[in-house]
Order: C-alpha cells, then structure tokens, then sequence
C-alpha cells in the first residue's frame, strides 16, 4: 500500500516538475527586452536633412524594471503553483481517499491512520509554504491591491487546514460521548475543503500563461484521484453482490 502511494507521488512530483520547466522556457523568451526601432529619412538636400530627420521610438514597450526582477518574480509563482498543487491538491485528497477506503474492507489496511496522517501533515507543509509565497509575491508586486479571491480562499484553506491538522492532536477517545460530533465536523470539513482547493488551484492556473497546460494536467490528476474514489466506493458493493452469488449458488 505505502509503495503505491509513493509511486503515485513520485509520478505526480515529475510531472509537476516537467511542467514548471516548460513553463519557465517558454516565458523566459517575455523577458528579453524589445528592440527600440529607429527610422531615419535622408532627403538629398543637406538643409532638410536636418531638418527631416524622424526618429521613432516606441516609448511603451520599454521595461524599466529590471529584467532579473521579473524572472525571479515568475519563478516564484511556478513555484507556488507546484507547491500548492502537489500539496493541498493531490496530498490532501490522498489523504482523505487513505482515511475513507482503507479502513475497511475489501481494502483495509492496518496501517491506513498513519499514511492518512503523513499525507495530511506533508500535504498541510507543503501547502503552508506554498501560502507563503503567494502572501510574499502579492506583497513585491507593483501595484499593490486588495486580496484577490484566489488570495482569500487560499487564506480561508491555510486557517481550517490548521485546524483540521491541530485536531488530529485534539480529538477525543474512542468512548468519549462527544467523539461522534467531531468525527462528523471532521469529515465535513475535510471534503468541504478538498472541494474549495481543488476550484482554487483552478483559479490560480487561470492567472498563468499558458494556462492550458497547467489546466488539463491538474485535471487529469483529479481525474484519476475521482475515478479512483469512485471505485473503490463501488467496490464492496462488488464483493457484496459476488457474496451473494456465490451463495446463491451452494444453495
């Protein structure tokens, strides 16, 4: 089980990774400063070839902020991006889909509240560092604005994903009367938060360009997370319906 899980990350990570390379490459080329364009007419009289000269100099698309700033400031959002992605948007979901199958048959597994904590606590850093880069780029930008809801959400995540990794050190015993009530906040806002992730990373990728790239392969992460949840929803359904065939089937 552990193995799985850590090839399903160390693929997720790799393809992270390709993509911030290509993303870095191919905006590498915006950061070359534009070619100023000068246009000179020489009419044969020396008089009005003074006097004609035109120079034309496209004073918009000069750059004075330094070239290196701006790499260094959309680097620091691929790395952003990576980081949240791979932490709150494929560690977290993990984690949930490790608490809710593998703690019961067909799929039970002795060991699913550690690797269901592990997941939580790494996905929880991650996301906390990627957080933290967003609040400082937002801050060295240019104009600064109010928070965007990109912003506001990531916030409203790093504040319950807090809470919900404080509470693993917090919750009741097993015979504490109140253990139920916080098993049911628990779980609503785990899924609650795997659902306002997952429309922010979208969010945040819609920000990049290009964004397409960054777009379909975080769905097809989802996608694969989603069709994963799904069958192993169904499968003690499975096994219940080949219980009773094969019952069925002595008598």
């Amino acid at each position: 089980m552990s193995s799985i899980i850590g090839i399903t990350i160390l693929g997720t990570m790799i393809c992270l990774l390709d993509l911030a390379n290509a993303h870095s490459n191919s905006s590498s080329c915006k950061d070359a400063l534009p070619i100023t364009s000068t246009k000179f007419q020489e009419p044969h009289d020396s008089l009005e070839r003074a006097n004609n000269t035109e120079v034309t100099t496209d004073f918009k698309s000069w750059n004075f902020r330094p070239a290196g700033h701006e790499r260094h400031h959309r680097r620091l959002r691929v790395i952003h991006g990576v980081v949240n992605i791979f932490g709150w948007g494929v560690l977290l979901p993990i984690g949930v889909i490790i608490a809710r199958y593998y703690k019961r048959l067909p799929m039970k597994c002795e060991e699913w509240y550690s690797l269901h904590v592990r997941s939580e606590v790494a996905g929880f850093i991650l996301g906390t560092v990627g957080w933290g880069l967003g609040i400082s780029i937002r801050n060295s930008a240019k104009e600064q604005s109010t928070m965007s809801t990109h912003g506001i959400f990531g916030t409203i995540i790093f504040t319950f994903t807090t809470i919900q990794v404080l509470h693993i050190c917090l919750q009741p015993d097993e015979e504490n009367v109140y253990r139920k009530y916080w098993v049911i906040y628990h779980n609503f806002f785990g899924y609650a938060l795997i659902i306002l992730t997952i429309v922010n990373i979208f969010q945040g990728i819609e920000k990049e360009e290009p964004s397409n790239r960054w777009k379909w392969s975080y769905a097809v992460l989802v996608g694969v997370m989603g069709l994963t949840a799904l069958v192993l929803e169904l499968l003690p359904c499975f096994s219940m319906i080949k219980n009773k065939l094969s019952v069925s089937g002595i008598e």
